[in-house]
């Protein structure tokens, strides 16, 4: 199915493919889980090859407790990209967010 999409929106598919496999290991090393060997030096090699990405952010409401794993330029679910942050969208309040470093 993915080869028969048009060449844009391929590019598009794969980029958001590796932006979840970053995701992922940052939660997981945000939530201190365990991880496959070689997971982190994957991610690692991802943000390098692609700088634009930037690193992902742990954002979570205070109020509603509603928590994603964002890259800077994201909006998801409940959150909006502010001028400096994001915004829960339910509570109409500032959401905090810690970035994750690998």
């Amino acid at each position: 199915m993915i080869a028969s999409l048009p060449y844009w929106q391929l590019t598009c598919t794969l980029d958001l493919m590796i932006r979840q496999v970053v995701r992922t290991t940052a939660g997981k090393i945000h939530r201190s889980d365990d991880l496959k060997a070689g997971e982190k030096e994957v991610a690692v090699g991802i943000l390098r090859a692609n700088p634009e990405f930037g690193n992902p952010h742990a954002v979570r409401c205070d109020w509603c407790h509603e928590t994603r794993t964002l890259f800077a330029d994201e909006n998801d679910g409940p959150f909006a990209r502010f001028e400096r942050g994001w915004i829960c969208q339910t509570c109409d309040t500032r959401a905090a967010s810690q970035e994750i470093r690998f």
